[in-house]
């Protein structure tokens, strides 16, 4: 199915993990990588979006462009950012945006661990501090920015909010709207500008715990016609009324025909397990869908393009039996089938005796450069005692 392929490292730091990144083939030729770079050695969505680039299709990644575009301050962060560029050469981030970073306000002798983000080591640091913090008691997401660049990502304009409106920008949960970095924004043949995203109305948290009830997220997107300074809510693509089906995640191209197609990562209530990718399609430029259906594929999130014969590629991460990010080709991007899934990358999972988030690896973004070959950016821990996310791509020709 594939061939040629090769494993490249692209960016780590001794410091830092780095992970979920967005690749993005530019006007000029040129790779750009966008990625999450977090506060310290642990994932927890707190930090800020980067970006390094490559000028020989990823063969090799130049250190030296490697740039924090929306830096993190003591009081707020960013995350899961998606870059895009249009035809006029403006490059687009969208990212969450959070707050509250401290994981507690108060004095206290109680020892308070909230979620699953630490390593198993209590002589491991947390922090760039070494302090053994507790992450995440208070962190909030509290908003939804957009930047924009038009140099190529020299220099950068924003953070600009970005009105998600009636879906919320922020809650009293640590994610409210938002997606991956497969969620690509893309240009229309009139010049507006979609932005897949997943998100809820209502603020209720409680949804997302065992036993609730409350409204879990949809998929939709928000529309700009003036070069993304206004965005506004454009249309639902998917949502399950009935609150059982958890959709998330989206990605979404746009077919040479004119026809969109969007995936996403599906979860199923009572006990959220991972269902299989599901997906859906407009023939009107997004205003109206097509009733969604279920893939054979499982995995999460999805990235989407359409390669240069015509075929609709889709990558995936993978977290289970060999943990690693798996492809799949549809001829129409509508028919999919386990017959044309193959492995892209093997691997990459931590030992879950040393961190408790070892599954955490993958988050895949896919172009293809002018000479056919496929690139494919994602994350996966290094070896030895303290495992750290790094970033990687996986180069190859399709069969």
């Amino acid at each position: 199915m594939i061939k040629d392929i090769e494993h490249i490292p692209v960016y780590s730091d001794p410091e830092h993990c780095v992970n979920q990144g967005s690749l993005v083939l530019l006007n000029n030729g040129d790779l750009f990588l966008g990625f999450n770079q977090e506060r310290g050695t642990i994932h927890n969505d707190t930090g800020q979006s980067c970006f390094i680039k490559s000028t020989d299709n990823g063969k090799t990644w130049d250190q030296s462009t490697q740039q924090v575009v929306y830096p993190f301050t003591d009081y707020e962060g960013n995350w899961d950012c998606a870059f895009s560029q249009t035809a006029n050469g403006t490059l687009l981030m969208h990212t969450r945006v959070c707050s509250f970073i401290q994981p507690t306000a108060l004095n206290s002798t109680i020892p308070q661990e909230v979620g699953d983000y630490h390593y198993k080591n209590p002589s491991y640091k947390h922090n760039n501090s070494g302090a053994q913090s507790n992450q995440d008691l208070l962190m909030r997401q509290t908003g939804y920015s957009l930047l924009r660049s038009n140099d190529n990502g020299d220099t950068w304009e924003g953070p600009f909010p970005v009105n998600t409106a009636p879906v919320a920008r922020e809650n009293s949960g640590g994610c409210s709207v938002g997606g991956s970095g497969g969620g690509h924004i893309v240009e229309l043949p009139d010049g507006g500008l979609l932005m897949p995203l997943e998100g809820a109305i209502t603020l209720d948290q409680t949804a997302y715990a065992p036993g609730g009830v409350g409204e879990l997220c949809r998929v939709f997107t928000l529309r700009s016609d003036d070069g993304g300074n206004n965005w506004e809510y454009w249309a639902t693509v998917a949502f399950d009324p009935a609150n059982v089906v958890y959709m998330s995640e989206p990605s979404m191209t746009r077919l040479q025909s004119g026809k969109l197609v969007c995936m996403w990562r599906v979860q199923i209530r009572p006990g959220f397990r991972f269902d299989n990718m599901w997906f859906a399609t407009s023939e009107d430029d997004g205003a109206s869908w097509s009733r969604p259906a279920r893939t054979p594929l499982w995995g999460y999130p999805p990235d989407l393009i359409q390669l240069q014969d015509g075929r609709v590629l889709a990558v995936y991460g993978y977290r289970r039996d060999e943990f690693g990010v798996r492809g799949c080709v549809s001829e129409d991007g509508e028919s999919w089938s386990k017959d044309n899934e193959f492995t892209i990358s093997t691997g990459g999972d931590a030992d879950p005796s040393v961190v408790n988030q070892y599954w955490h690896t993958a988050y895949p973004s896919v172009v293809q450069c002018e000479d056919g070959t496929v690139v494919v950016a994602y994350h996966e821990y290094s070896k030895g005692e303290l495992p750290l996310q790094e970033m990687w791509v996986t180069r190859f020709k399709m069969g």
